[in-house]
């Protein structure tokens, strides 16, 4: 079977660790790691941030339990998260879920220092023993009117294929969620950079369901989260 990450591998390949516990009914523990998203900035609630969207989502299919671990910390560039890989793998992840490339375009930040910082991180990571996918940014008018975002998101992509890194594709999937549902993008981004409620449950259930993809279990996700915003 081939994966959606463009790698040509079989799925139970592509997140070995997290497939292997999942079959086994294990428990999982998952790690979010990035800056805004992560942290939640936009959601009204904890209970409508992307961690508690994701465990609701993934709880079926995990019987030995979930753990959504939330290390975001809004504003942070690619040397900000550098500085807190020790501490997010020190929570031991079975999978790490990195949002990254927003901020760094934003401050100004070099394109290539960007993407050496990334990798070097992503092996860091990988080195633990835990799996590994990248999330790109968001759409949104913020960095839509920014010269230098469609290089970095060019980057985040360049990286995920040069290093077999699943890539979850957020900023397509919010670019046809705006199309398809008839939105303008500050429907889900109010203030034209962070995610509103409905904007993290979309983001929740499309994430939950990518990665039960990727294992290959049967079933699916098909938006099995409920959320309470009245969207």
């Amino acid at each position: 079977m081939t994966d959606r990450t463009g790698a040509g591998t079989t799925a139970a390949c592509v997140l070995p660790r997290l497939t292997r516990l999942l079959r086994e009914g294990k428990g999982v523990r998952i790690a979010l790691f990035g800056s805004s998203t992560i942290e939640g900035v936009g959601a009204s609630t904890p209970a409508h941030a992307l961690p508690a969207i994701m465990r609701a989502v993934l709880a079926p299919f995990a019987p030995g339990g979930v753990e959504v671990i939330g290390h975001g910390v809004g504003g942070d560039d690619a040397e900000a998260m550098h500085a807190r890989v020790g501490a997010m793998l020190a929570d031991r992840p079975d999978l790490i879920v990195w949002q990254t490339g927003s901020n760094d375009p934003l401050k100004g930040d070099d394109v290539g220092a960007f993407v050496a910082r990334t990798r070097d991180d992503l092996a860091t990571m990988r080195a633990s023993g835990a799996d590994v996918v990248l999330m790109d940014q968001q759409y949104c008018p913020v960095l839509e009117t920014c010269p230098a975002f469609p290089a970095f998101r060019d980057a985040v992509h360049h990286v995920a294929a040069q290093d077999h890194v699943p890539l979850f594709t957020r900023y397509v999937r919010m670019k046809s969620w705006c199309a398809e549902l008839g939105l303008d993008p500050v429907a889900l981004s109010p203030d034209g950079l962070h995610l509103n409620d409905r904007g993290y449950r979309l983001l929740g259930e499309a994430l939950a369901a990518w990665l039960i993809e990727l294992t290959g279990l049967p079933g699916g996700v098909a938006s099995c989260y409920q959320g309470d915003d009245g969207a």
